[in-house]
């Protein structure tokens, strides 16, 4: 039988893995070797955003682990899966149950999915079949109501261009998730999510088919951060201010303001048999008529369980996001799991008659190609054309190509540049420090412009701020020599030796920071990137942001006033998710590592956004650095965020049983 210890001193689990499989073993004295190595595994998994073992990969775990994948011949007796089967069937500590099963009457610390062969900690079991069954329940509800006459004449409105490639796919999106409790609208950068939820909200106000409170349509918007949740307040204005609609319906769009997910849902401290973690419930749902949560791919399992509970069966769900961007930073990959091939289609994989229904709305016949009858299939809406960079240029094909699994079009799409002085540079490094001296500079002339024009203008304006944000470096890792915390290091040093900034231990002039706590009163969220200015009121510093409601688009705040902040000359991808930036660098470590996917390299090129002139309406292609040697690049290209999971089997057995 394999040995825990082996694998505990060959880096594989961890004492945290350790204890749980012993923990296990005081439950049920008598549960074989198979069962503490099953659970020592799935407390493994974990760690790494799995939300299940899958016992018929469980050896890839070991196996695969590291860069040695011939160490297989240091373990023996690896159990068979028949094997493991039957001994964690027996066990004490595991309950066995089926895909199609609801989430009650646990009672023990693992489920064991006989049926799908997954290995579950309870708590996930429970929040995925809870999750599960509260989607069927949505889409089994019937469709909205709709006065389908002035629906047709609405839709015309909102998408005069609705034939156009780049409007047809948002007028689609609309029109099909219009009527349904729950839905999914999932598109990469610049497509118009944003966009086509203004339009759709302003459809549903028009239409007010089932309404509350003095016939206002009751509208809550989520997102995962607060930063989030200001983008999205932001961009919703910016669009509802610029439709041809009512000014009845545009101060009901303008009216409504995104939060937190656990802001909205009232976060507490208390354990679940004390009414926490949150308030709002199953027993206390939200009040709401439509509920969008943006950014859903950042979402894990476990906050959208809570999610879903608190979000009445009668009001409308809809999902919003970049199922290929990086899944959460916990347990799940809930947008991914979701969609899966759903969404490859120009115009998802619909039934027949829901393609009816959207030609009569729209007059746009969709793609008849490929029907599908799994129970999502009609209310997963791609959104495919990207506004954000031409998704025919260089970067366009690159981010397509990532994004399959495509490393020999990157490849040569790189060399192409190199030779044609295009807008992708790849930077393939030589000795560390000459490769760390060259991102240094390279970053010192991007950041020049808004530190030669803070000099003049200490106190700050806002077109400093937009001069910074025109540019970041951003990395796979936060630690490390090739991490956000080093990069940040050698560029800070390089612009003090040039005279640019004065590098102090604490806040300086000119130091770009990122605010990492959220603090309600000052309004400054996760994320908020800001400059450090002087205080127009004496010699103190402050932080400016940008701020939508200030006229001169910008606020200052004391330093002293500013919650958790540090230094973001450059950022891991992680943190940069939502963002754009006229030119990025992306930093890959030199040597492979478990982090590096292609969801990661796909989520830091396309931060890269086309620049238009304001005065001029000039369309100005972005820049990106890549650094990055070839061997590296090809791995993290043909590696996949691949997380273990039942939802969709779950889904699934449900339908088809």
């Amino acid at each position: 039988m394999v040995n825990l210890a082996r694998l505990t001193s060959d880096g594989v689990l961890g004492p945290l893995q350790i204890a749980f499989a012993k923990m296990i073993g005081r439950i049920d004295p008598s549960s074989r070797d198979t069962v503490l190595l099953a659970a020592a595994l799935v407390s493994e998994q974990l760690t790494r955003g799995h939300i299940c073992l899958d016992l018929a990969q469980a050896d890839q775990i070991v196996f695969g682990f590291g860069n040695d994948r011939d160490q297989a011949i240091r373990y023996d007796r690896w159990p068979v899966i028949g094997r493991w089967l039957k001994d964690l069937a027996a066990s004490q500590s595991v309950l066995v149950r089926e895909s199609r099963d609801d989430a009650q009457h646990i009672d023990r610390p693992l489920v064991l999915d006989k049926t799908g062969r997954k290995l579950y900690l309870a708590r996930y079991w429970y929040y995925q079949q809870q999750l599960a069954h509260s989607i069927l329940r949505r889409i089994a509800m019937p469709s909205l109501e709709m006065d389908e006459s002035s629906l047709r004449s609405d839709i015309a409105g909102l998408f005069p261009d609705r034939h156009a490639p780049g409007d047809a796919g948002q007028c689609l999106a609309a029109a099909s998730t219009i009527d349904q409790r729950f839905g999914i609208i999932t598109g990469g950068p610049g497509t118009g999510k944003t966009t086509t939820v203004a339009k759709l909200l302003a459809l549903r106000i028009m239409q007010q088919p089932n309404v509350q409170d003095e016939g206002k349509l009751r509208v809550l918007l989520m997102a995962p951060t607060g930063k989030a949740a200001q983008r999205l307040n932001e961009s919703l204005g910016r669009v509802a201010n610029a439709l041809e609609i009512a000014e009845s319906v545009r101060e009901q769009l303008l009216a409504i303001q995104a939060g937190t997910i656990h802001r909205i849902l009232r976060w507490t401290p208390l354990p679940p048999e004390l009414g926490g973690p949150f308030s709002h419930g199953s027993d206390y749902p939200v009040e709401a008529d439509v509920v969008l949560v943006d950014e859903a791919s950042m979402v894990d399992i476990g906050l959208m369980s809570h999610l879903f509970s608190a979000v009445p069966l009668q009001a409308q769900l809809i999902l919003m996001g970049d199922r290929d961007q990086l899944a959460s930073v916990e347990a799940g990959s809930i947008l991914g799991d979701l969609c899966g091939d759903l969404a490859d289609a120009a115009t998802g994989r619909l039934s027949a008659p829901r393609r009816q229904i959207i030609a009569d709305r729209t007059g746009i016949e969709p793609d008849t190609e490929t029907v599908s009858r799994h129970a999502l299939a009609d209310h997963i809406m791609p959104l495919r054309h990207s506004h954000r960079f031409d998704p025919s240029s260089s970067l366009g094909r690159m981010a397509a190509a990532i994004r399959a699994g495509d490393a020999e079009t990157v490849i040569a799409e790189l060399h192409q540049q190199e030779s044609s002085d295009g807008p992708i540079i790849w930077i393939q490094p030589e000795t560390p420090s000459a490769t760390l001296a060259h991102i240094a500079e390279l970053a010192t002339d991007e950041y020049t412009a808004y530190l030669n024009e803070l000099a003049q203008y200490p106190e700050g304006q806002l077109s400093v701020l937009q001069s910074l944000l025109r540019f970041r470096v951003l990395c796979a890792h936060r630690e490390g020599l090739w991490g956000e915390v080093n990069l940040n290091r050698v560029i800070a040093e390089r612009l003090d030796r040039l005279g640019l900034i004065r590098l102090r231990r604490n806040a300086y002039l000119g130091q770009p920071v990122m605010v990492t706590r959220n603090d309600y009163r000052q309004e400054l969220f996760n994320g908020d990137v800001g400059v450090v200015v002087r205080d127009p009121s004496g010699q103190e510093l402050a932080v400016m942001f940008e701020s939508a409601t200030e006229p001169s688009g910008c606020r200052r705040v004391p330093a002293a006033l500013v919650p958790e902040t540090r230094p973001c000359y450059a950022l891991t991808i992680h943190k940069s998710q939502g963002s754009e930036f006229h030119h990025v660098m992306v930093v890959l470590p030199h040597r492979p590592s478990p982090i590096l996917t292609r969801e990661l390299l796909y989520t830091g090129i396309t931060r890269v956004a086309d620049w238009r002139d304001p005065a001029t309406h000039t369309r100005h292609p972005g820049k990106l650095y890549l650094v990055t040697n070839e061997s590296v690049l090809r791995e993290t290209i043909h590696g996949r965020i691949r997380r273990s999971s039942g939802l969709k089997d779950a889904i699934e057995a449900s339908t088809s049983g």
